[in-house]
């Protein structure tokens, strides 16, 4: 077991055997980043070393073939990410170490919210903006603004979105964000989360100031980033959608992007953890463009 100098806050990466995993004390969470050559008997390091962190879940997105391996070591089937791997498919493994963890609240209201979106899919009609506001890449000098966006709608999220360092560099290639603003300013903020090597991205960091809020920026602005995605070759984009939040999981819905499961307990978001819906879309050949 080595450690790996890539420390970010308190999360850092490291190995077990020669799998690298993340670990992700924001969450109570361990990340298994490379399952290649991955064993029964590895996975069960894993789940002791994780428990002595005090960490209660362990994530794997795997391909079909490895999925096998991972139940048997007791993980179960969170979800599915079509085209996860440059079009292959990745199944959402999940080991609970703790049983508080695995405890789904509120089951019917977020299976109701699911329905509802499904009858609204694939209803997005690009309209242009109602006011105006306009979407733009952000810069470094949106930072702080962005950050005074984030504290305002999240007392706590998944990942150092408060911190000027870890936007500034995350902006520099590996997460693309995007900005809607409105007299001079930022009003909302959605960013794609590239995986270049897999050509997956995942939609987050979704927020807007709730006074903006029902005036087709969120829905703008992830249809401009499918647009630049799509240009630049992805072929998936996902999003892990808080499951008790009507609006985020309704936009995604109508912008076509398909159900394919709920991560239970996943993400700590202001101060409580919470389920995430996963939400999948092809774009490869599917994108479309419909204007009124």
């Amino acid at each position: 077991m080595r450690a790996d100098s890539c420390t970010l806050i308190n999360n850092y990466y490291t190995k077990i055997d020669r799998t690298k995993i993340y670990m992700d004390y924001a969450n109570k969470c361990v990340k298994i980043i490379d399952f290649n050559n991955i064993s029964v008997q590895n996975l069960k390091r894993i789940i002791r070393f994780s428990s002595k962190q005090h960490l209660s879940k362990i994530i794997c997105n795997c391909d079909i073939e490895s999925s096998e391996i991972f139940i048997h070591a007791g993980f179960d089937l969170e979800g599915k990410i079509n085209g996860y791997f440059r079009g292959k498919d990745a199944l959402c493994m999940s080991y609970f170490i703790s049983s508080d963890r695995k405890a789904c609240k509120d089951f019917s209201k977020k299976e109701l919210i699911v329905k509802q979106c499904l009858d609204v899919r694939d209803t997005f009609i690009y309209s242009g903006n109602k006011f105006t506001y306009s979407i733009r890449n952000a810069v470094e000098s949106d930072i702080k603004e962005m950050i005074a966006l984030f504290s305002t709608v999240f007392t706590t999220y998944p990942s150092p979105v408060y911190d000027e360092e870890y936007l500034k560099q995350t902006m520099e290639g590996e997460i693309l964000y995007k900005v809607a603003v409105y007299n001079k300013k930022i009003i909302g903020v959605v960013s794609a989360n590239m995986d270049k090597e897999n050509l997956n991205a995942e939609i987050t960091d979704c927020a807007t100031y709730s006074c903006y809020r029902c005036k087709g920026v969120l829905a703008n602005s992830i249809y401009s980033l499918e647009l630049d995605l799509k240009n630049m070759g992805f072929i998936t984009l996902y999003s892990l959608s808080r499951a008790m939040n009507p609006s985020i999981n309704i936009v995604l819905s109508k912008h076509n992007y398909e159900f394919t499961g709920r991560l239970i307990n996943n993400c700590n978001i202001c101060s409580t953890f919470e389920d995430m819906n996963i939400w999948v879309k092809n774009i490869n050949n599917t994108l479309y463009h419909r204007f009124k």
